[in-house]
């Protein structure tokens, strides 16, 4: 980590001002163009394709300005990664849920849902993670700690929300929504990862079976 290159090498919009030191604002822009770039990268070639060099000459940055944030590439692509996620799942935070039965609400969430799960991006992500794991050990696990809670809270409130609703019984949320995730998503991305993809009438129909049978595990039981 002492091959940085000097501030010259940093793109004119991104230079010092008076004393040396940026701006907390301009620390906060290079650091957003740091992540956009790394993102864009790591998206593009995978975890081991996106050189530290690259992305800095394509965030326009210092390599010690990455280094002073990240210990390694590793950190930064979960940090990239993850905030691209966030910003995919955004939408699904704001979901509101509607005054319908359960499994008509959950299979209007679980098409959009699936949809994302199925884009370019997120198939790009989870086989980085798979094919990286091994050359980069603790890679997923660090990943899947900082970005867990986040990338399920949209289901998790969706479940909530019928829970309390009284539709269905919710004993532990979390959990819950990881495996009504794999029930919808586990299948059809997988296939879409070699190269497979279900017509829109299969891909409903298997949806659909992934929803009763959900329910009939979580569905309100008798007597409460």
């Amino acid at each position: 980590m002492t091959d940085a290159p000097s501030s010259s090498l940093e793109t004119p919009e991104f230079r010092r001002g008076p004393g040396g030191r940026p701006t907390r604002e301009e620390a906060e822009r290079r650091h957003r163009a740091l992540l956009d770039a790394a993102t864009a990268l790591f998206l593009e070639r995978g975890l081991n394709g996106a050189s530290i060099d690259a992305i800095a000459e394509r965030a326009g940055v210092a390599k010690r300005f990455i280094y002073a944030r990240y210990a390694d590439k590793a950190e930064l692509f979960v940090a990239a990664i993850g905030r691209f996620v966030e910003e995919r799942l955004s939408p699904f935070k704001r979901f509101e849920v509607p005054e319908i039965p359960v499994e008509a609400g959950l299979h209007q969430f679980g098409r959009r849902l699936l949809a994302l799960a199925l884009s370019p991006e997120p198939l790009s992500i989870y086989r980085t993670l798979v094919m990286e794991g091994s050359r980069f050990p603790g890679l997923a696990q660090l990943f899947i700690e900082r970005n867990r809670e986040r990338a399920f809270s949209g289901l998790t409130h969706l479940l909530a929300t019928y829970a309390e609703r009284g539709e269905i019984v919710l004993d532990d949320p979390q959990m819950t929504a990881e495996h009504f995730f794999i029930l919808m998503i586990g299948i059809p991305q997988r296939l879409a990862l070699i190269g497979i993809r279900e017509d829109e009438a299969q891909a409903d129909r298997r949806l659909r079976a992934a929803i009763r049978l959900f329910l009939e595990g979580c569905g309100k039981r008798k007597g409460t």
